[in-house]
């Protein structure tokens, strides 16, 4: 009786190591790590003076603490904000109305700024922490 009782003892344990150990290999790509600080750059006018009009389209990633289409680091609208949703990392509007969740297929209006004039854009660029290429967001619209 105590050989099977300390086998089961030793099964448990090494269960839990085990799972301690195993990452998971499929996952909903709207859940990401959130534990790395994500950087959050806006636009420093709440009205700007010029409207891009050109599209960017693709998937809303998070890289490094970094939210990102095709590449570009996103400079959002004046007012808009990040949050964490459980694990979800979802942009809210200058309402705070969720438009767009990581791993969304977005379509952005705006366009593309170069790095050397960003300061004009956003009080946090330019940031060694998330290099360009910048894209200036206007209107976000998730591609269902």
């Amino acid at each position: 009786m105590k050989s099977r009782l300390r086998g089961l003892m030793i099964g448990i344990v090494v269960s839990i190591l085990i799972a301690g150990c195993v990452e998971k290999t499929h996952q909903d790509e709207r859940y990401v790590n959130t534990s790395t600080p994500l950087f959050f750059p806006v636009q420093k006018y709440t009205n700007p003076r010029v409207q891009m009009t050109a599209e960017l389209e693709g998937e809303l990633v998070q890289i490094n603490g970094c939210i990102r289409v095709n590449n570009y680091l996103l400079v959002w609208p004046y007012g808009f904000s990040v949050s964490a949703n459980g694990e979800a990392i979802q942009i809210n509007n200058s309402t705070g109305k969720p438009v767009a969740i990581v791993g969304d297929k977005v379509i952005l209006s705006g366009g593309e700024k170069p790095g050397d004039i960003i300061a004009n854009f956003s009080r946090e660029l330019p940031s060694s922490r998330c290099s360009g290429p910048y894209w200036i967001v206007g209107d976000v619209v998730t591609d269902d």
